[in-house]
């Protein structure tokens, strides 16, 4: 038997909420600015819902919540589900055209906050944070690694401190290359040097004059590979400026 596009998308939405095991009181209406309520996407108009809600390791009990349908202008959204304050792991299962089969789960954590709607727009998108009894857009929550969702002022610190992370190992590599450079100026030291993107010479300090070093270039490999010789090389001996090698690793 055939199943209308309408009859599958109500069978989809009560499959996925039958898996969730999900059928709760209502919240009374006054005690509803103690929660936040979490409202999936309807992303291809086959039926959507909150499966599974985790605060920690500890599955908690869906209560579900009338309310989320159409929370955004021109976007479809499904009744969610409301949560308390605090960190979860929110498991949402939308379906494709093809039967109740064709349902993917998506995964999202972040802090939720009493009062708040939080709109899940699917895998790698931003969720939008609206006010529960107003509906005005209040910002958003951006994704990061392991499904992980962060406020603006959280991504902008991260990447501050990556990008501080970054300028501090910069720093400290441009020290170790001037602490080494009293050992590169010395006889027999072994020095090492990157040729085009991926070929690394190496060979020993011969001699020393003025600001330049007499290098023999005794060996030639490949960066990822040292197993492996670049066709065509032979020794040789050079003198250069010890500021163009560094001390082989």
């Amino acid at each position: 038997m055939r199943i209308s596009n309408i009859a599958f998308r109500r069978f989809a939405v009560v499959l996925v909420f039958a898996l969730s095991g999900c059928a709760t009181t209502q919240i009374p209406k006054e005690q509803l600015q103690n929660f936040a309520l979490v409202v999936p996407q309807d992303l291809y108009g086959n039926g959507a819902a909150v499966t599974e809600v985790y605060n920690g390791s500890q599955r908690t009990t869906l209560q579900m919540s009338v309310e989320g349908g159409n929370v955004l202008p021109g976007v479809s959204t499904r009744p969610g589900v409301n949560v308390l304050p605090g960190r979860h792991r929110v498991q949402v299962t939308t379906c494709r055209n093809g039967g109740g089969s064709n349902c993917t789960p998506y995964t999202y954590e972040f802090e939720a906050y009493a009062g708040k709607v939080y709109v899940l727009r699917g895998p790698d998108q931003r969720i939008n944070v609206l006010d529960r009894f107003n509906k005005t857009l209040q910002g958003y929550l951006n994704p990061v690694v392991g499904n992980k969702y962060i406020t603006d002022q959280e991504l902008i610190f991260k990447r501050n401190r990556e990008l501080a992370a970054g300028v501090n190992a910069g720093l400290a590599a441009a020290e170790q290359r001037e602490l080494d450079q009293a050992f590169i100026r010395k006889i027999g030291a072994r020095v090492c040097k990157e040729y085009g993107s991926n070929v690394i010479y190496s060979g020993y300090v011969e001699g020393i004059a003025d600001d330049k070093v007499k290098i023999h270039i005794a060996d030639a490999y490949f960066k990822d590979s040292s197993g492996l010789r670049p066709k065509g090389f032979s020794p040789s001996t050079i003198w250069e400026s010890p500021l163009q090698w560094e001390l082989c690793k």
